[in-house]
């Protein structure tokens, strides 16, 4: 998937509107420099302040100021649309990933794809191009008014800035290794810490809150060295304009002094050279902002090339009969193949390794990548069906099933097209032994916490099973859920697939329960 561009979305118009609002900044700054030295020309001689160049450089101070924060405004609204077009294709990619290729990323890997590179993407274009742009309108006005003043002034002035131009083009991209360092350190310690917060009763308890404790520090202060060591490169690059803009005021005056020019002139050049000052200041930190930039556009194009697993990502629908199943030598993880013919209506215990069952679940959910022609469903390719398709056919009892937080209500219709009535949700809650929750968080308003934490195995099951309750299953995977079931719950499920017809497939774990004589679906 391609990363999407900087000026798509209308961007390309924004960053116009930006250069516009900085031009009309810089026609300011010059009516500012030339009404000072009319001001102050006018003072020298003795006569009235004209009212014209006051109300022009009053004026003209306004226009800069509304300018200013129209333009960080403008500058603002890029970056946010921009950041918000990347957590879209980053999200987009990653729900087309393989389910276990997603599972591989750690918790904190991920979500500073969403928050953290998102910082660097949005300041680049909200705050970097815009103070790029205004760099390159403010820059060239000063010069061009400073010769309009005195030419001379110019003459010493241009070769001042360009010295800096040049040793910000130098320096400015040693920053981009460092932003990189300190961010793989960043990240390090973030994706760490979200995964042992978590566990540090546990942790505690094994021993390790001295060691955890010891690596936390360890980490942390190279981190606050490569910290430092990039402030220090990125602070020196600001600084740089403060010492050119004092080198060209001395300069202005010394020329001035030099050339007999009256001190209108000169307290003219020196507002021009001070207006300038904030542009300069703003193009040493769009190095900053584009070295951050950098490093997360080289994160995301690598997110954005991970492997797409291309099922249910098709147009085509399944029959409204229970799905038959055909298997043809689909590769297993110990080297061998499975081959299975399952005709629609039947019940069949997968006679594979439990690993090798997990993986065949999740393909048959489209969750997988499968290659072409090895599963179909009722004579249809696996890889040829759309996702809703496979939504509405494909039913999963599992004790591990998708929890938002949230309330009941919006777990019990997660994928439901159309919202059941509050009396058939209440109804396949109680059937599916939800009563207990329900008691206990308030009914179907009540909250459930992230991922379902706050849920027993039990609940868990239930919550899946009353998922089934409410659809319309053509073909049932039975995993380890069915264990948690209460018997009227079994009862309920047995008496629903009866009436669907459905396909049923179990899980190999749950042979063993067979064997010791559990409660079967």
């Amino acid at each position: 998937m391609p990363m999407p561009h900087l000026t798509e979305n209308g961007r390309r118009r924004g960053l116009f509107a930006v250069s516009l609002v900085t031009l009309v900044q810089g026609v300011a700054a010059g009516v500012a420099a030339l009404a000072t030295r009319g001001l102050f020309e006018a003072m020298q001689a003795g006569s009235p302040l004209p009212p014209g160049l006051l109300a022009a450089l009053i004026g003209s101070g306004l226009v800069i100021a509304g300018a200013r924060v129209l333009s960080r405004l403008m500058g603002e609204r890029l970056g946010q649309s921009y950041a918000l077009d990347i957590r879209l294709a980053l999200f987009d990619h990653a729900s087309g990933m393989p389910a276990s290729a997603v599972a591989k990323r750690r918790s904190g890997y991920m979500s500073l794809r969403f928050v953290g590179d998102m910082t660097a993407f949005r300041n680049w274009l909200g705050k970097g191009l815009p103070r790029l742009i205004a760099a390159v309108v403010m820059i060239p006005t000063a010069c061009t008014v400073l010769w309009l003043l005195e030419p001379r002034f110019a003459l010493v002035v241009a070769p001042l800035f360009a010295v800096m131009l040049v040793t910000l083009a130098i320096a400015g991209p040693k920053l981009e290794p460092l932003h990189r360092r300190l961010r793989a350190r960043r990240a390090r310690i973030a994706a760490e810490m979200a995964e042992r917060m978590p566990l540090a009763p546990e942790l505690d308890r094994i021993g390790r809150r001295p060691t955890e404790l010891r690596q936390l520090r360890k980490r942390t202060e190279k981190m606050i060295h490569a910290a430092l060591h990039r402030l220090f490169w990125a602070e020196m690059l600001k600084a740089l304009p403060d010492a050119v803009a004092g080198v060209a005021a001395c300069a202005v005056i010394v020329t001035g002094a030099q050339t007999g020019t009256s001190s209108g002139t000169i307290a003219g050049a020196l507002a021009a050279i001070g207006l300038v000052l904030t542009p300069l200041r703003d193009l040493a930190s769009v190095w900053n902002f584009r070295a951050a930039y950098l490093a997360a556009r080289k994160k995301c194009l690598a997110a954005l090339a991970r492997e797409q697993r291309e099922t249910g990502q098709g147009d085509t629908r399944l029959p409204h009969s229970p799905l038959s199943v055909v298997i043809q030598n689909l590769p297993t993880s110990e080297g061998t193949t499975i081959s299975l013919n399952i005709p629609a209506g039947e019940t069949c215990a997968l006679p594979c390794a439990p690993g090798d069952a997990d993986v065949l679940f999740a393909a048959l959910c489209g969750l997988e990548p499968v290659p072409r022609d090895h599963i179909t469903l009722s004579g249809l390719c696996l890889t040829d069906l759309s996702r809703g398709s496979l939504r509405r056919g494909v039913h999963r009892l599992t004790s591990t099933p998708v929890v938002l937080k949230g309330s009941l209500r919006r777990n019990l219709t997660l994928g439901l097209l159309n919202r059941p009535s509050e009396a058939k949700l209440e109804k396949a809650a109680q059937t599916a032994g939800l009563s207990a929750l329900m008691d206990r968080i308030g009914g179907l308003d009540g909250a459930l916490s992230e991922g379902g934490r706050d849920l027993s195995a039990a609940n868990r099951s239930a919550l899946s099973l009353a998922r089934i309750l409410l659809g319309k299953p053509q073909l049932v995977l039975l995993e380890d859920g069915v264990w948690h079931l209460e018997q009227t719950a079994h009862d309920a499920l047995a008496a629903h697939l009866g009436t669907a017809g459905a396909t049923i497939l179990r899980h190999p774990v749950l042979a063993k329960a067979d064997t010791e004589g559990p409660r079967a679906a």
